[in-house]
């Protein structure tokens, strides 16, 4: 086979004298693209992607933000008539026209200086069977039944880790539907779905939502590990999921689920002599939905890359743009184990996978471990370089002043099978770069792609409600018996501010009422959407709507920036300490983030007064010893005088009792005389006995004095370190009260709008 080159761009000093080309199959080692907003990786990607169909790769394309479908707008002819209804919806309508005919002028002229022309698109056009996919979307839906049928050749005998990794993969994308499941090996509801899922496999059956429900309800496994299936997860328990899946089953939007193109890689793909060009528009759907599908794609694919042969030569690439949430370093969603399995296992068998991301740190460092080509764009902040450079194992050095002084669309250029590390400017994008396309955008490209229409939705058996006829408006419409309008608008805002220098991204839905014709804007509120059809639920009726609702939902867009670009963003700050709170983090958690700081500050000086106190308590305690053995010593020298008194006294008045007796029995005046003599001699000795007892009591009473004096101040020198460490303390909670609040207000050119749709939603959802 002929070596695959990419054209990528050129040598940045030399652009577009110098081309760069890397080969096709360095992507078999996967790639990443990291770069800021504005930096131009969505337009280097589009390039690539589009070098790799001319090599006729097939493409796996997952759209989250909305701008890949911009690789159907290649526009042969490069005629204004191609470009005029992609223009932004801000032109006027007066200067449209002029608008067109510059665009394509530009085009034309952006891809001449590259050596590009019409033949090369057409040739891009034809290259691939182009197909555009809008899962959860009545527009041209995805069918994920296949993707509970057994997998060709399941036999976990045989193949123990395909297997795993598949049942795994289904098992975690469905229960990501009903927003539950958790680690494959200790989550009851994961392993109950597995087992469930291996049993109805190895007897060659499918599971469809239905007959899933049916199996939780009653299992047709009667042993979980050691465990009866009572015992394991008792039917009252397992009585929660079966209402989650049946809610989701009863929804009526769920039906879109189960028609379409199936969710088969083989359909995705397509065979060897059509391969296929597959661009899944995903940006619609609630974060829910996105994760169960894109959890149950991966785990197709890395089902399908392992039962090829194995191949040096890239097969097919899947790409994902903004992959923040998908495959984070310290969570556990869904979608990372088979994605990770993915980029373990797939290069052996010629699946690639390119990423593209605002910051390494939004990717597990095992998924950056695997990647061999790394092509990083601008980053504004040290911190963010720093993470690119050591993440993607570049170190920092001469490469960090690179990175720094990068321009839009230059990239640094690295990895083992590409050379070394080098600044490119990407090429000219065939395709025309429109930036996020909405629903109601897609609809003609579908048409441009051969697409069959979708499957019709079961008409709705309404009582006489007919939804509004409103021409290039999205409507989408809640459960419920009476719904009201609002307006819907799918963004992502980015707030940032240079000192400090932070950056915060919110990316979600926002509904905002209509009511009297006009939008409520003051009641613009950030929603969890509900389950939304694009058909009108049976049995629903509708609110009246304004005569100016499609002008109201046209002017949203614009209005919606205006709105947010006066709402700051509203988070705390500690200037002396250098913290910002986190996303997620409310006022407590920080204030208490700020006194662990503010003590981690003092702890140096608390060290060093307790250093100082604990060496005057050494001293006082050595004293004390001292002090207790001398107390010791005069209380055994007290009980040793009061005894010898004792004797003493007991021996010399005995002797002169003896002695005076003996001399009144023998008639002796002498004898007399000398008992005398010896009771005084005996009372001398005994009252000097008794003085030097007196003493050693007197020493006794001397040393417990002083003991007691030491243990006091050994308690008033404990007592004083104990204040001041508290004075510390107090410091510390002084410091950690001086929070302040920062608002962050995010510039217009950082709201980016994705979608805007008139909604038909319960009271309940707009409250």
């Amino acid at each position: 086979m002929a070596k695959r080159e990419l054209t990528i761009g050129a040598i940045a000093a030399t652009a577009p004298a110098e081309k760069v080309t890397i080969p096709a199959d360095v992507l078999t080692t996967h790639g990443v693209i990291v770069g800021m907003t504005g930096s131009g990786k969505t337009g280097l990607a589009i390039v690539m992607l589009e070098e790799l169909a001319r090599q006729k790769v097939p493409l796996v394309i997952c759209d989250l933000k909305g701008d890949l479908a911009d690789l159907l707008l290649a526009f042969p002819h490069l005629a204004p008539a191609d470009f005029a209804p992609y223009l932004p919806a801000s032109t006027p309508a007066e200067q449209r026209e002029a608008a067109a005919q510059e665009a394509a002028t530009r085009w034309r002229d952006g891809l001449t200086t590259w050596g590009l022309g019409e033949a090369d698109i057409a040739a891009l056009r034809r290259a691939l069977s182009w197909q555009l996919l809008t899962p959860g979307s009545g527009l041209a839906p995805v069918n994920l039944l296949p993707a509970l049928a057994p997998p060709a050749g399941y036999d976990p005998d045989l193949d123990p880790d395909a297997a795993r990794n598949r049942l795994e993969g289904t098992a975690a994308g469905l229960l990501a539907l009903v927003d539950r499941g958790g680690d494959p090996l200790s989550n009851r509801d994961h392993v109950l779905v597995t087992t469930l899922l291996d049993a109805a496999w190895r007897a060659g059956q499918a599971l469809d939502l239905p007959e899933l429900i049916r199996r939780i309800v009653d299992p047709p496994v009667a042993q979980f590990g050691v465990l009866d299936a009572e015992t394991f997860y008792p039917h009252k328990e397992r009585q929660e999921l079966v209402l989650a899946f049946n809610t989701v089953l009863a929804s009526p939007s769920f039906s879109v689920w189960t028609r379409g193109v199936p969710l088969a890689a083989e359909q995705l793909i397509g065979p060897p002599e059509a391969p296929k060009g597959t661009i899944l528009a995903l940006a619609h759907l609630a974060e829910r939905e996105r994760m169960s599908f894109l959890t149950l794609l991966f785990s197709t694919i890395l089902s399908w890359a392992r039962s090829q042969p194995g191949s040096e030569s890239l097969r097919v690439l899947l790409y994902l743009d903004e992959v923040q949430g998908i495959v984070p370093p310290s969570a556990l969603p869904p979608t990372k184990p088979p994605l990770l399995t993915l980029l373990k296992q797939g290069r052996a068998f010629g699946a690639g996978v390119l990423l593209a991301t605002q910051n390494p740190v939004d990717l597990d460092y095992k998924a950056l471990g695997n990647m061999g080509l790394k092509l990083i764009g601008r980053l504004d902040t040290e911190n963010d370089r720093k993470h690119a450079l050591q993440g993607l194992d570049l170190g920092e050095g001469d490469l960090d002043g690179t990175v720094a002084g990068l321009k839009q669309r230059e990239f640094l250029l690295a990895g083992a099978r590409v050379g070394a590390p080098r600044v490119i400017t990407s090429r000219w994008a065939m395709s025309y770069l429109r930036g996020p396309l909405t629903l109601a955008e897609l609809k003609p490209l579908l048409a441009a792609t051969g697409a069959p229409p979708a499957p019709p939705a079961a008409a709705p058996a309404a009582k006489g409600a007919v939804s509004p006829v409103l021409p290039g408006i999205d409507q989408l419409f809640g459960a419920g018996e009476g719904l009201r309008p609002a307006v819907l608008v799918e963004a992502r805002v980015l707030y940032r501010k240079a000192a400090p220098a932070l950056q915060r991204e919110v990316d979600g839905a926002w509904l905002v009422p209509i009511t009297d014709e006009r939008v409520d804007w003051p009641h613009l509120a950030q929603k969890e959407l509900p389950a939304l059809d694009d058909a009108l639920p049976p049995g629903s009726t509708l609110a009246p709507l304004p005569g100016n609702a499609a002008e109201l939902v046209r002017a949203a867009s614009k209005d919606f920036v205006r709105e947010i670009a006066a709402r700051p963003l509203g988070i705390n700050w500690h200037r002396a300490l250098k913290l910002v709170q986190e996303t997620g983090e409310d006022d407590v958690q920080f204030r208490e983030r700020c006194l662990e700081a503010a003590k981690a500050d003092t702890q140096d000086k608390a060290g060093q007064v307790r250093a100082r106190y604990e060496t005057k308590l050494r001293q006082i305690d050595q004293k004390l010893g001292r002090e207790e053995l001398e107390l010791s010593r005069d209380q055994q020298e007290v009980a040793n005088r009061e005894r010898q008194q004792t004797v003493t006294m007991a021996a010399g008045v005995g002797d002169a009792l003896l002695q005076g007796l003996g001399a009144l029995l023998g008639g002796r005046r002498s004898g007399l005389g000398g008992a005398v003599r010896k009771g005084a001699s005996t009372y001398r000795q005994t009252t000097e006995k008794a003085r030097m007892a007196d003493r050693a009591r007197a020493e006794v009473t001397e040393s417990e004095q002083q003991i007691a004096a030491f243990e006091a101040e050994k308690q008033n020198l404990a007592q004083a370190m104990q204040q001041e460490i508290d004075l510390l303390d107090e410091q510390a909670k002084r410091l950690a009260d001086q929070i302040e609040p920062l608002p962050l207000t995010p510039g217009s050119r950082d709201i980016t709008v994705r979608r805007v749709a008139l909604a038909w939603l319960p009271d309940g959802d707009l409250a």
